[in-house]
């Protein structure tokens, strides 16, 4: 199986509620959620749990 640019067509077009004056970056950065966990513990609740 391969894969063309035909393939991507779709993905390629411009959205008109972009604003593309924004860098890609930036844009994503907007986009991005910031969450923090304490690995350490949700180990041990998960081990506990089992």
């Amino acid at each position: 199986m391969g894969l063309t640019t035909d393939d991507f067509a779709e993905f390629m077009v411009g959205d008109p509620e972009d604003n593309e004056e924004v860098p890609l970056g930036d844009a994503l950065n907007e986009l991005a959620v910031d969450v923090e966990v304490d690995a350490v513990e949700e180990v041990r609740d998960v081990r506990e749990r089992l």
